[in-house]
């Protein structure tokens, strides 16, 4: 999947604010030198994060490093305007400006954002109703949401997880097409068949002996893995979007036994696919106070 360099200019505001609703996420991998708050309202889907590949759902709230590549890409095309999403761009100058030292202290969070962060718990709460309130509110107090937005990320280290175990930095090599996007391009376009080192390989341009050490420089992790990252995905979301025999999920994604798919998917899921595909049960509601 080729990653494309975006560039953003907000000229009259300190940040980026946007808010948008489309049948399905569909944009190309990008990277942009702003950091990135993106929160899913409505949509299901594939995120990816520099090497990682996951599913997502409604609620989803990332923070993303400058030049972090990354895309959300919708399970199908839905009704109009089922995909949401909030999105808050901003440079990192921002955060250095000594005019406003206070900002500095968040620095180190834009640090542990390089290679993506997943927002949850109290956090993600206290985020996403800021967000909510800035999406009718005027420029002055879209700024005051933006550094409660801050401070909130700054002071809940437990609710922050990180999401990649590389950033793909690579990619700012050079802005033609680099001999990696187009092994991950025809992973992703054949995911359901046997992917043979070899025609990697010859994707890539280099031998299929030098192949392992190629893909892994440069994806920050073994070929095998990163397959399995994506099927992985791609399960998740027809769980979650069929009745489909969890045995005939497996083989449509690559898997040549189910055992092997409930290993790999329990490894990076936590659940066994047939876990996955029960939704979990409503939280207990708060009885009244008389």
């Amino acid at each position: 999947m080729r990653i494309r360099n975006e560039h953003i200019t907000h000229p009259d505001r300190s940040f980026r604010y946007l808010r948008f609703e489309v049948d399905s996420f569909r944009a190309a991998r990008h990277r942009h030198r702003q950091l990135e708050l993106t929160w899913i309202e409505r949509g299901i889907g594939i995120r990816f994060v520099g090497d990682n590949v996951a599913p997502f759902e409604s609620g989803d709230l990332v923070l993303l490093g400058a030049d972090l590549p990354h895309t959300w890409v919708s399970a199908r095309t839905g009704t109009a305007g089922s995909s949401i999403a909030s999105v808050i761009q901003f440079p990192m100058g921002l955060v250095e400006q000594r005019a406003f030292p206070e900002l500095q202290r968040v620095q180190p969070l834009a640090e542990q954002a390089r290679l993506g962060i997943r927002i949850g718990g109290v956090c993600a709460r206290e985020v996403t109703r800021v967000l909510t309130a800035m999406a009718g509110a005027g420029p002055l107090d879209r700024l005051a949401g933006f550094v409660e937005i801050l401070a909130w990320l700054s002071r809940s280290d437990r609710d922050l997880t990180s999401i990649a175990a590389s950033s793909m930095a690579f990619g700012l090599r050079s802005g033609r097409e680099r001999r990696i996007d187009r092994v991950t391009d025809w992973v992703a376009r054949h995911m359901g068949q046997a992917l043979r080192v070899a025609d990697g390989a010859r994707l890539a341009g280099v031998s299929p002996a030098a192949f392992s050490r190629f893909f892994r420089r440069e994806a920050g992790k073994p070929f095998s893995t990163y397959v399995n990252d994506v099927r992985c995905g791609e399960a998740c979301l027809k769980l979650r979007q069929s009745r489909m025999p969890i045995a005939l999920i497996a083989e449509e994604c690559g898997f040549t036994s189910i055992s092997h798919f409930n290993r790999q998917f329990r490894r990076r899921v936590g659940r066994t696919p047939r876990q996955y595909r029960q939704p979990r049960p409503p939280p207990l509601a708060r009885q009244a106070r008389p």
